[in-house]
């Protein structure tokens, strides 16, 4: 608290470097945090995803006959044969529509002008693998998605839009694309950084399956429009790769055609979130195309630009704070020489100015953690559309999704990394010319004009 108070004392004798030194630690803060934000909010254990590590993501189904392939997303036929409650390695799975249902138009029944939400077809193990909390009602039930019934989940947020509250929205009727749907139940909205889990309605995806595809006599019968999400039991990751591995055998020992089955891969989920796996042929040369999987630029390369710009606003800041205590020290060098004359040795000295300059970067690392709300809260969503995430999410619909939630927002160990970034950047920044002030001879720090 002393050292405090004697910081602040001589802040105020210098108030146009204190404010600039404060203003530089809480923008760099600020940027740092608003980055780790995104970053967290894809592969921390945020609601409702509170088990991404033990998450891995099946998606992709290959048949290879020849020089001929076709690819698909995994098909309900290959789950409820080979996957559901047959993979030893699994604790629980669950299955969801690869690509969503888009972006329709919400009919308000003359409650105000149509809007676009993103609609998600799901399956009722949907809410138990993603942890959603209702608000009222609850998930559309087995029976339900067997009998094809147009039911329907929505967020708290449509519910008040449509009906006012989430408790006048259960057993309501919601007009999608003109079609009506019963809502079984009113669920808190996540956050739209969730590509996998976020959806402001869930709908059955019993009833947009193609069963002309399910009929098929040949091993097109695994394609679909799914993809599989599969709960891991500790340690057995490989274990569960084995057993896919085991099922494309099965698969293919069962065939009589020339096709081969193929799965390309299983990815965890910070691989499914930060790669975009595809398939590809290639030509060497030779009389023989080759298949392969080819990884598409992950979303951290495509976040490059904002990487480098994180860097820089690291490394600018500290290199102006470092020429301002490097003026500073011009200025108390006649007041350090005296002091070395007194006594004060240069380890002494050099932890008093470091010191000063710790308590002013804890003062800027608050205000940049309340300047980072403050955006996240009020320029979230502008902040959003400029990373390659807008497209997925919806803006050019106009969509209102979340960007950050409290989760995010709040994560301690965020903000505690941020500092500590910006704390070793700022040190480092005061050392340098505080080392070259206290190795002056002391006669000519005294000497020097003040």
């Amino acid at each position: 608290m002393k050292l405090i108070k004697k910081t602040i004392k001589e802040a105020l004798k210098t108030p146009g470097f204190s404010l600039l030194y404060m203003a530089g630690v809480a923008f760099t803060i600020a940027f740092t945090i608003i980055y780790g934000m995104l970053l967290y909010s894809q592969l921390g254990p945020v609601y409702p995803e509170y088990d991404r590590d033990s998450t891995v993501y099946v998606e992709t189904v290959v048949l290879i006959d020849g020089y001929n392939r076709s690819s698909s997303n995994v098909g309900p036929i290959l789950i409820e044969e080979f996957m559901r409650d047959k993979l030893k390695s699994a604790d629980y799975m669950t299955a969801m529509g690869s690509l969503g249902g888009g972006y329709p138009m919400i009919q308000t029944d003359g409650h105000g002008p149509e809007f676009h939400a993103e609609v998600r077809y799901v399956e009722p193990s949907f809410f138990k693998f993603y942890k959603y909390i209702f608000k009222e009602g609850k998930p559309f039930s087995q029976e339900d998605f067997d009998s094809e019934l147009s039911v329907a989940v929505i967020t708290e947020g449509i519910a008040k839009r449509l009906f006012g509250s989430s408790e006048e929205a259960i057993g309501k009727d919601i007009s999608i694309d003109h079609v009506n749907y019963r809502i079984r139940g009113v669920f808190r909205e996540g956050s739209a950084l969730n590509v996998d889990s976020y959806g402001e309605i869930f709908l059955p995806y019993s009833l947009v399956m193609d069963s002309s595809i399910m009929q098929q006599e040949n091993l097109r019968r695994y394609f679909g429009g799914l993809r599989a999400a599969i709960k891991v039991k500790p340690g057995k990751e490989e274990a569960l790769r084995d057993e896919l591995r085991d099922i494309c055998r099965r698969i293919n020992a069962m065939d009589t055609t020339s096709e081969t089955f193929y799965l390309p891969g299983v990815m965890s989920h910070a691989e499914h979130v930060l790669t975009d796996t595809q398939l590809e042929w290639s030509w060497d040369g030779n009389d023989d195309e080759q298949f392969k999987i080819k990884e598409a630029p992950s979303l951290l390369q495509m976040w490059k630009p904002f990487l480098i710009a994180l860097l820089v606003v690291l490394v600018i800041p500290a290199l102006n704070i470092s020429g301002l205590i490097g003026a500073r020290m011009d200025r108390m060098a006649s007041e350090l020489g005296v002091r070395r004359c007194f006594g004060a040795n240069r380890r002494k000295l050099m932890g008093m100015i470091l010191s000063e300059n710790l308590v002013l970067t804890l003062l800027g690392g608050i205000l940049g953690l309340i300047a980072a709300w403050l955006i996240s809260v009020f320029a979230g969503n502008f902040l959003l559309q400029l990373t390659p995430l807008a497209y997925e999410q919806g803006f050019r619909f106009g969509n209102d999704a979340s960007f950050i939630t409290g989760e995010s927002a709040f994560a301690p160990l965020l903000f505690a990394f941020a500092l500590c970034i910006c704390v070793v950047l700022n040190l480092i920044s005061a050392w340098i010319p505080a080392r070259r002030a206290l190795h002056t001879q002391i006669t000519e720090s005294i000497n020097t004009k003040r």
